[in-house]
Formats: C-alpha cells, structure tokens, sequence
C-alpha cells in the first residue's frame, strides 16, 4: 500500500516516494519473501530516474535536487532490485553491472568527499552556484 504511483515506497499510504522509505521498504519485502507484492517495472523505472545526469549523483525524491544522504540510499536499491529481478533476466543481468551509471555516482562522491566544507557545489549553465547538503 505504500508503493506510490511513482513507483518508489513513501512512509505511508498517500505520500511521496522517498528513497530512504523505499530502500528500507524494500529491503523488508525480500527479507519476508513477498516481492511478488511490488509492482517491479514502476520501482525500476522510479529508481533509475532518479540519478541526474549533470551531477552523476541522486536524488532522494521526484524534481529535488542530487544529496550525498540521498545518492547512498538510492544507490542501495538497485542490489535489491538485482536480487529480485535476476532470476527472470539471468540472460541480461550480471554481477559486474548495475542498472545506473557506477563511475557517474563514484564521480560525484570522490569529488564530495574532497571538498573542505563538506557540501557539494554544482557551476549549472547558468553560473548560478548551488549548495547540496550531504553528510561527510
């Protein structure tokens, strides 16, 4: 019931998707053995749209911007989403890939990993500067 129409899981029925909510949610269904219960072509298309291409890092919601707390719950899913769907797609899945871009999110984690203030800074097109909160 908290699998939203976005595909992600919110805190509860009605809310918006949130990548901590549908790691943890997830995480639960495999442990109970009821991922037959998800709608898996919704999650996977939710998660995967969640990666921005400029930044390489993810964002925790719909239309929010890339966050380090974010990019390592994000990230988290898509091992889970490996173990669910691999035993239908053993031909197209492997162990060596994920289905996001990995050197884009390692990109983005070493750079905000370097920077002495702990916040990761993004020039956009228009040499607006933004300040993303993430937890070092």
């Amino acid at each position: 019931k908290c699998q939203t129409f976005e595909g992600g899981f919110g805190s509860r029925p009605g809310t918006e998707a949130h990548g901590g909510y549908t790691f943890c949610s997830l995480a639960a269904l495999i442990l109970l053995n009821k991922t037959h219960l998800i709608n898996k072509d919704q999650l996977l298309d939710w998660a995967v749209h969640r990666q921005m291409k400029f930044e390489g890092g993810f964002q925790g919601r719909t239309n929010k911007m890339v966050d380090g707390c974010y990019s390592f719950w994000q990230g988290g899913i898509f091992p889970l989403i490996h173990h669910i769907l691999m035993p239908e797609n053993s031909d197209i899945l492997n162990d060596k890939e994920w289905l996001f871009s990995q050197i884009a999110l390692q990109d983005t984690s070493c750079f905000v990993a370097s920077t002495p203030v702990g916040v990761l800074l993004i020039n956009l097109e228009n040499l607006e500067t933004i300040i993303i909160h993430v937890t070092v």
